[in-house]
Protein backbone atom coordinates (compact mmCIF):
# COMPACT_ATOMS: atom_id res chain seq x y z
CA UNK A 1 0.00 0.00 0.00
CA UNK A 2 1.36 3.41 -0.98
CA UNK A 3 2.05 5.65 1.99
CA UNK A 4 -0.05 8.79 2.09
CA UNK A 5 2.05 11.92 1.68
CA UNK A 6 2.27 14.24 4.69
CA UNK A 7 1.31 17.90 4.60
CA UNK A 8 4.71 19.30 3.50
CA UNK A 9 4.93 16.73 0.70
CA UNK A 10 1.36 17.45 -0.43
CA UNK A 11 2.16 21.17 -0.58
CA UNK A 12 5.30 20.49 -2.59
CA UNK A 13 3.44 18.30 -5.05
CA UNK A 14 0.56 20.77 -5.47
CA UNK A 15 3.01 23.53 -6.39
CA UNK A 16 4.92 21.18 -8.71
CA UNK A 17 1.68 20.18 -10.42
CA UNK A 18 0.81 23.84 -11.01
CA UNK A 19 4.16 24.39 -12.68
CA UNK A 20 3.14 21.79 -15.25
CA UNK A 21 -0.57 22.68 -15.51
CA UNK A 22 -2.26 26.08 -15.06
CA UNK A 23 -5.02 24.64 -12.83
CA UNK A 24 -5.68 21.60 -10.63
CA UNK A 25 -8.90 20.19 -9.19
CA UNK A 26 -9.35 19.37 -5.52
CA UNK A 27 -11.06 16.06 -6.30
CA UNK A 28 -8.16 14.94 -8.52
CA UNK A 29 -5.60 15.85 -5.87
CA UNK A 30 -7.60 14.05 -3.18
CA UNK A 31 -7.56 10.87 -5.29
CA UNK A 32 -3.85 11.23 -6.01
CA UNK A 33 -2.96 11.73 -2.33
CA UNK A 34 -5.55 9.25 -0.97
CA UNK A 35 -6.92 11.90 1.39
CA UNK A 36 -10.25 13.69 1.75
CA UNK A 37 -11.24 16.67 -0.33
CA UNK A 38 -11.41 18.69 2.89
CA UNK A 39 -7.74 17.95 3.56
CA UNK A 40 -6.77 19.15 0.08
CA UNK A 41 -8.98 22.20 0.47
CA UNK A 42 -7.12 23.13 3.66
CA UNK A 43 -3.80 22.56 1.86
CA UNK A 44 -4.83 24.96 -0.88
CA UNK A 45 -6.07 27.51 1.67
CA UNK A 46 -2.66 27.33 3.39
CA UNK A 47 -0.78 27.80 0.13
CA UNK A 48 -3.13 30.59 -0.96
CA UNK A 49 -2.56 32.48 2.31
CA UNK A 50 1.19 32.37 1.55
CA UNK A 51 0.61 33.73 -1.95
CA UNK A 52 1.89 30.53 -3.55
CA UNK A 53 -1.32 29.53 -5.38
CA UNK A 54 -4.60 31.17 -6.33
CA UNK A 55 -7.76 29.61 -4.89
CA UNK A 56 -10.41 28.83 -7.53
CA UNK A 57 -13.83 27.24 -7.46
CA UNK A 58 -13.16 23.53 -7.02
CA UNK A 59 -9.39 23.79 -7.22
CA UNK A 60 -6.37 26.05 -7.52
CA UNK A 61 -4.51 27.98 -10.20
CA UNK A 62 -0.88 28.95 -10.59
CA UNK A 63 0.03 32.30 -9.10
CA UNK A 64 2.02 34.75 -11.19
CA UNK A 65 4.39 35.51 -8.29
CA UNK A 66 7.09 33.28 -9.66
CA UNK A 67 6.30 33.37 -13.33
CA UNK A 68 5.27 35.84 -15.98
CA UNK A 69 4.20 35.56 -19.62
CA UNK A 70 6.84 36.28 -22.23
CA UNK A 71 7.32 39.93 -23.17
CA UNK A 72 5.48 39.58 -26.49
CA UNK A 73 2.49 38.01 -24.70
CA UNK A 74 2.35 40.80 -22.10
CA UNK A 75 2.34 43.34 -24.90
CA UNK A 76 -1.07 42.11 -26.01
CA UNK A 77 -2.75 43.18 -22.75
CA UNK A 78 -3.52 46.68 -21.39
CA UNK A 79 -2.56 48.06 -24.82
CA UNK A 80 -4.38 51.40 -24.52
CA UNK A 81 -3.19 51.87 -20.94
CA UNK A 82 0.44 51.14 -21.80
CA UNK A 83 0.28 53.53 -24.73
CA UNK A 84 -1.02 56.37 -22.55
CA UNK A 85 1.69 55.70 -19.98
CA UNK A 86 4.37 55.69 -22.69
CA UNK A 87 3.13 58.95 -24.19
CA UNK A 88 3.23 60.63 -20.78
CA UNK A 89 6.71 59.31 -20.04
CA UNK A 90 8.13 60.66 -23.29
CA UNK A 91 7.07 64.20 -22.33
CA UNK A 92 9.65 64.04 -19.52
CA UNK A 93 12.55 63.52 -21.93
CA UNK A 94 14.41 66.63 -23.12
CA UNK A 95 16.77 66.94 -26.11
CA UNK A 96 20.23 65.71 -25.18
CA UNK A 97 19.08 63.49 -22.31
CA UNK A 98 20.66 60.14 -21.53
CA UNK A 99 18.02 57.54 -20.69
CA UNK A 100 18.44 54.02 -19.31
CA UNK A 101 15.54 51.75 -20.28
CA UNK A 102 15.06 48.20 -19.04
CA UNK A 103 13.23 45.29 -20.67
CA UNK A 104 9.46 45.01 -20.60
CA UNK A 105 6.28 45.45 -22.59
CA UNK A 106 5.58 48.96 -21.26
CA UNK A 107 9.17 50.13 -21.72
CA UNK A 108 9.06 48.91 -25.33
CA UNK A 109 5.95 51.08 -25.79
CA UNK A 110 7.95 53.98 -24.36
CA UNK A 111 10.76 53.34 -26.87
CA UNK A 112 8.28 53.17 -29.75
CA UNK A 113 6.78 56.49 -28.70
CA UNK A 114 10.21 58.06 -28.27
CA UNK A 115 11.02 57.00 -31.83
CA UNK A 116 7.84 58.64 -33.12
CA UNK A 117 8.68 61.92 -31.38
CA UNK A 118 12.27 61.74 -32.62
CA UNK A 119 13.70 63.52 -29.59
CA UNK A 120 17.48 63.74 -29.69
CA UNK A 121 18.66 61.43 -26.93
CA UNK A 122 20.99 58.60 -25.96
CA UNK A 123 19.30 55.39 -24.83
CA UNK A 124 21.19 52.74 -22.87
CA UNK A 125 19.31 49.46 -22.63
CA UNK A 126 19.57 45.73 -22.02
CA UNK A 127 16.46 45.09 -24.14
CA UNK A 128 16.67 44.14 -27.79
CA UNK A 129 13.02 45.14 -28.17
CA UNK A 130 13.83 48.66 -27.02
CA UNK A 131 16.89 48.86 -29.29
CA UNK A 132 14.88 47.58 -32.26
CA UNK A 133 12.15 50.16 -31.70
CA UNK A 134 14.76 52.93 -31.91
CA UNK A 135 16.96 51.41 -34.62
CA UNK A 136 15.84 53.63 -37.50
CA UNK A 137 15.63 56.90 -35.56
CA UNK A 138 18.69 58.93 -36.54
CA UNK A 139 18.27 61.41 -33.67
CA UNK A 140 18.57 58.67 -31.04
CA UNK A 141 21.84 56.95 -30.19
CA UNK A 142 21.36 53.44 -28.83
CA UNK A 143 23.89 51.71 -26.56
CA UNK A 144 23.09 48.03 -26.03
CA UNK A 145 24.45 46.34 -22.91
CA UNK A 146 26.20 42.96 -23.14
CA UNK A 147 25.12 39.90 -21.20
CA UNK A 148 23.40 36.53 -21.34
CA UNK A 149 20.48 36.54 -23.77
CA UNK A 150 17.08 35.44 -22.45
CA UNK A 151 14.71 34.73 -25.33
CA UNK A 152 11.38 35.08 -23.50
CA UNK A 153 12.33 38.62 -22.46
CA UNK A 154 14.23 39.46 -25.67
CA UNK A 155 16.91 40.98 -23.43
CA UNK A 156 20.29 40.37 -21.80
CA UNK A 157 21.02 39.93 -18.10
CA UNK A 158 23.79 38.99 -15.70
CA UNK A 159 26.80 40.41 -13.90
CA UNK A 160 28.31 41.60 -17.16
CA UNK A 161 25.16 43.62 -17.84
CA UNK A 162 25.12 45.25 -14.39
CA UNK A 163 28.85 46.03 -14.54
CA UNK A 164 28.42 47.63 -17.96
CA UNK A 165 25.57 49.85 -16.78
CA UNK A 166 27.64 50.96 -13.78
CA UNK A 167 30.02 52.68 -16.20
CA UNK A 168 27.45 55.26 -17.34
CA UNK A 169 25.56 58.21 -15.96
CA UNK A 170 21.95 58.84 -17.02
CA UNK A 171 19.47 61.66 -16.64
CA UNK A 172 16.60 59.18 -16.35
CA UNK A 173 16.07 55.51 -15.57
CA UNK A 174 12.83 54.23 -17.10
CA UNK A 175 11.85 50.84 -15.69
CA UNK A 176 8.84 48.57 -15.60
CA UNK A 177 7.89 45.99 -12.97
CA UNK A 178 5.80 42.92 -12.30
CA UNK A 179 4.16 44.55 -9.31
CA UNK A 180 4.00 47.53 -6.98
CA UNK A 181 3.13 47.18 -3.28
CA UNK A 182 3.60 49.22 -0.12
CA UNK A 183 6.91 47.36 0.26
CA UNK A 184 8.14 48.67 -3.07
CA UNK A 185 8.74 47.64 -6.67
CA UNK A 186 8.58 43.87 -7.23
CA UNK A 187 9.62 41.57 -10.04
CA UNK A 188 9.39 37.85 -10.81
CA UNK A 189 13.00 37.53 -11.94
CA UNK A 190 16.15 38.08 -9.88
CA UNK A 191 18.33 38.82 -12.92
CA UNK A 192 15.88 41.48 -14.10
CA UNK A 193 15.76 42.93 -10.59
CA UNK A 194 19.53 43.43 -10.54
CA UNK A 195 19.46 45.23 -13.89
CA UNK A 196 16.70 47.55 -12.63
CA UNK A 197 18.75 48.31 -9.51
CA UNK A 198 21.83 49.03 -11.61
CA UNK A 199 19.87 51.50 -13.74
CA UNK A 200 18.25 53.19 -10.75
CA UNK A 201 21.68 53.62 -9.15
CA UNK A 202 23.08 55.48 -12.18
CA UNK A 203 20.21 57.90 -12.89
CA UNK A 204 19.38 61.38 -11.62
CA UNK A 205 15.65 60.77 -12.00
CA UNK A 206 14.07 57.34 -11.47
CA UNK A 207 10.76 56.67 -13.21
CA UNK A 208 8.54 53.60 -12.90
CA UNK A 209 5.96 52.80 -15.59
CA UNK A 210 3.14 50.45 -14.52
CA UNK A 211 -0.52 49.94 -15.35
CA UNK A 212 -3.18 49.43 -12.67
CA UNK A 213 -2.93 45.63 -13.00
CA UNK A 214 0.40 45.83 -11.13
CA UNK A 215 -0.99 47.60 -8.05
CA UNK A 216 -0.73 45.54 -4.84
CA UNK A 217 0.73 42.65 -6.84
CA UNK A 218 3.51 40.84 -4.99
CA UNK A 219 6.16 39.13 -7.08
CA UNK A 220 9.14 37.02 -6.14
CA UNK A 221 11.59 39.78 -5.31
CA UNK A 222 11.48 43.35 -4.02
CA UNK A 223 13.56 45.41 -6.43
CA UNK A 224 13.65 48.53 -4.26
CA UNK A 225 11.58 50.41 -1.67
CA UNK A 226 9.15 53.10 -2.80
CA UNK A 227 11.52 55.83 -1.66
CA UNK A 228 14.03 54.79 -4.33
CA UNK A 229 11.62 56.13 -6.97
CA UNK A 230 11.10 59.74 -8.00
CA UNK A 231 8.11 59.37 -10.32
CA UNK A 232 5.39 56.78 -10.89
CA UNK A 233 3.52 57.02 -14.18
CA UNK A 234 0.32 54.95 -14.20
CA UNK A 235 -3.11 54.92 -15.82
CA UNK A 236 -5.33 55.25 -12.72
CA UNK A 237 -4.93 56.45 -9.13
CA UNK A 238 -3.33 53.76 -6.93
CA UNK A 239 -5.44 52.18 -4.15
CA UNK A 240 -5.63 54.30 -0.95
CA UNK A 241 -3.02 52.45 1.13
CA UNK A 242 -0.53 52.31 -1.73
CA UNK A 243 -1.19 55.95 -2.63
CA UNK A 244 -0.56 57.03 0.96
CA UNK A 245 2.71 55.10 1.13
CA UNK A 246 3.83 56.61 -2.16
CA UNK A 247 3.05 60.08 -0.80
CA UNK A 248 5.03 59.41 2.39
CA UNK A 249 7.95 58.14 0.31
CA UNK A 250 7.98 61.36 -1.72
CA UNK A 251 7.08 59.69 -5.01
CA UNK A 252 5.37 61.91 -7.56
CA UNK A 253 2.36 60.04 -8.99
CA UNK A 254 1.56 61.09 -12.55
CA UNK A 255 -1.60 59.84 -14.25
CA UNK A 256 -1.52 59.14 -17.96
Amino acid sequence: MTERPGKPERHRRIIAELRANPTVRISDLADEFSVSTETVRRDIDDLSSQGLVNRTYGGAAATSMGREPAVHERGDTMVAERDRIARRAVTMIQPGDVVMVDAGSTTIRFAQRLAVEGIEATVITNALGVASALANTESIKVILAPGEYVGREHAVYGQETSDFLAGFHADHAIIGASGLTIEGVTDVDSHASWVKRAMLARAERRILLVDHGKFDHRSLQVVCPLGRLDILICDVTPPPALAENLRRAGVQVTLA
